[in-house]
């Protein structure tokens, strides 16, 4: 029974070993796999050192509050605070300008009369009536991810707590001090007054609760065209959805292979027909049955996932501008389809390659990470994949409102890679 079962091991060993690039290809796909999700996952487990949260700061503030926050981000580690561009101070306009030109995806604005209202909050307002707020405008890009602001947020609303605890506090005090010595008709001795000051410190933790006085308000830049904002949704479904498009690619491979294997090929070419054109019929069905699927998604998004709690899917006020990513993407996976079976030499290989290729095209387009949260080379580096391109024109359409105008870039070079997948899989191609 032994020798049975090791001889039918070392059988199927050989056949293994025989498929040198099917073998190893099942061990390069993890690789890559680990290699690049661990790269692109560093954005998020370290937005410190060399990949910090990019934030544009205006500081309109003629008091002293505002300065105390502008320093409180700028010591903040994983912040980068820049508040000159082009050597020129920053002003809303430009910070605006900024964002809307996806330079930047966020900012911190803070008001000219940010320290009066907090002052005249705190000192001046009775206190049977609602104070009024001080507010710090966080203007954001709104494709961008929520576990990027909301550290924001809750940085600006501590530093604000410490600005009252440091500013305010005590000028509220050193005012109840003098209260008394007018109540009194003399000085307190100064050794008292800074052992009542230290005290009352010390007894209200600095004083006062910035929650109720100070109000960070999320807004999106004047100037840019938007619909709605974000949610899990408007990224996961047009995401996994490309996932699917260019998945079916190994589909078309593996079909190719068996019409190869079976002779098709052969006895098509005495037919009147270009090889191109006989490349070009084997795709077409492949695409409609691409361009069927992301109907299919979309529909999930748009019908399916509110039932189980989930935001809708708002496709926008242009469907065209879809229509057309949809047509680019789907040419460019069934393309990418065609140059896997032009490259693979069995099934084995084409699993391989098709999951490598396919999987790793999808971490680095942003389908499983986004690509903002990832470091700027990874960022970089995702631009060879039409998934990024893809991804980052349904975002356009489906996040910040946008027509067909404003995606034919990225269109263009989902053609680009469309032209560049079949012209060099039929430059590759064997008949038999």
């Amino acid at each position: 029974m032994i020798q049975q079962i090791l001889a039918t091991t070392w059988k199927d060993l050989k056949i293994l070993l025989k498929d040198f690039g099917g073998l190893a290809t099942l061990f390069l796909m993890p690789t890559m796999f680990i290699f690049v999700m661990t790269l692109a996952l560093g954005g998020l487990f370290n937005r410190g050192g060399d990949n910090p949260i990019e934030i544009l700061v205006v500081n309109d503030d003629t008091g002293t509050i505002g300065a105390q926050i502008v320093e409180g981000l700028q010591a903040t580690e994983g912040f980068a605070v820049e508040t000159e561009w082009d050597g020129t101070a920053l002003t809303r306009a430009k910070a605006e300008t900024l964002i809307a030109d996806q330079e930047r995806s966020l900012a911190v604005i803070i008001p000219a009369d940010f320290s009066d209202t907090i002052q005249h909050s705190v000192f001046d307002t009775p206190t049977d009536e609602t104070p009024q707020k001080a507010q710090i405008d966080l203007v954001v890009d709104p494709a961008l991810s929520s576990q990027i602001v909301g550290p924001v947020k809750g940085t600006l609303a501590g530093l604000s707590q410490q600005a009252l605890m440091t500013s305010v506090a005590p000028l509220g005090i050193d005012l109840f001090l003098d209260r008394i010595d007018q109540t009194a008709g003399a000085p307190l001795p100064v050794e008292v007054r800074e052992s009542l000051r230290e005290q009352s410190l010390r007894s209200t933790g600095g004083g006062g609760d910035t929650r109720s006085v100070v109000e960070v308000v999320q807004m999106q830049p004047a100037g840019m065209e938007i619909e709605q904002l974000p949610n899990s949704v408007q990224q996961n479904v047009p995401g996994w959805t490309l996932f699917g498009v260019f998945f079916i690619s190994q589909t078309l491979a593996t079909s190719v292979l068996e019409e190869k294997k079976v002779g098709t090929f052969r006895r098509l070419l005495v037919a009147p027909m270009s090889r191109a054109a006989l490349l070009l019929g084997k795709l077409t069905p492949f695409l409609i049955v691409n361009l069927v699927q992301i109907v299919l998604m979309f529909a999930v998004g748009v019908f399916i996932m509110p039932l189980v709690g989930a935001p809708k899917l708002e496709l926008g006020s242009h469907p065209e501008a879809l229509i057309l990513i949809s047509l680019a993407a789907s040419l460019a996976a069934t393309g990418l389809g065609l140059l896997i079976a032009a490259l693979a030499k069995t099934a084995e290989q084409i699993g391989g390659i098709g999951s490598l290729l396919v999987v790793t095209m999808a971490a680095l387009g942003g389908v499983m990470v986004p690509r903002y949260i990832m470091p700027d080379f990874m960022q970089t580096i995702g631009l060879i994949s039409p998934h990024a391109w893809a991804l980052t024109a349904y975002q356009d359409v489906l996040v910040r409102g946008y027509g067909v105008a404003r995606i034919l870039p990225e269109v263009a070079v989902l053609m680009g890679f469309a032209v560049v997948f079949f012209g060099v899989a039929l430059w590759r191609f064997k008949w038999d």
